[in-house]
């Protein structure tokens, strides 16, 4: 399918869309009946998610502390840049964290342990440390610079991947031709 061919048919599609949702007759009857169904799905998706939330809160009353203690330590993996200069201690639901912590992974450490299911409550003993290089618990972790924060590149990569993707969209939509893009392997 050519690109004109493309655009006549998302066209016509758009035109169709409009003129069914439009209809002076009947539009205004369709109209309200599609926010009725998107407001029905949205209540029946929190309805659902409301139930999820009240199974898992109960499942989460019965964890073993030293299972509640392997959950909080994976997600410290995933949050905390040196996870292993972190003490954990759990008894019955109250986890209490201690050890150092850069400045800024506090917050987002303390607000992660809060979700963890079967976590009641959060004692906050981390120390704030402004750089992993003056705590000897945290300067020997031998990863590379940029992978500490993993958010951060992520987010490069996004941009980077997104900023491609536009480049080649705006490449094709000004070249008139679209026999200039064909794929070789």
């Amino acid at each position: 399918m050519t690109r004109t061919a493309g655009a006549f048919a998302a066209g016509l599609g758009l035109g169709a869309g409009l003129m069914y949702f439009l209809d002076p007759d009947r539009g205004g009857r369709r109209r309200t009946h599609a926010r009725n169904q998107i407001i029905h799905a949205s209540h029946a998706v929190g309805d659902n998610a409301r139930a999820q939330l009240v199974a898992l809160q109960r499942a989460a009353d019965d964890v073993d502390d030293r299972a509640l203690a392997e959950r909080i330590r994976a997600i410290l993996g995933h949050v905390v840049t040196h996870a292993h200069a972190v003490a954990l201690e759990v008894s019955k639901g109250v986890v209490t964290v201690s050890g150092p912590v850069l400045r800024e992974e506090i917050r987002r450490t303390i607000t992660a342990l809060r979700r963890v299911p079967g976590v009641r409550r959060v004692v906050n003993a981390l120390e704030a440390r402004p750089a992993p290089q003056r705590i000897s618990a945290m300067s020997h972790d031998a990863r590379l610079a940029w992978a500490r924060d993993r958010i951060t590149a992520r987010r490069v990569a996004t941009a980077l991947a997104g900023a491609a993707s536009l480049a080649l969209v705006a490449r094709a939509a000004m070249s008139g031709r679209s026999d200039e893009f064909e794929l070789r392997s």
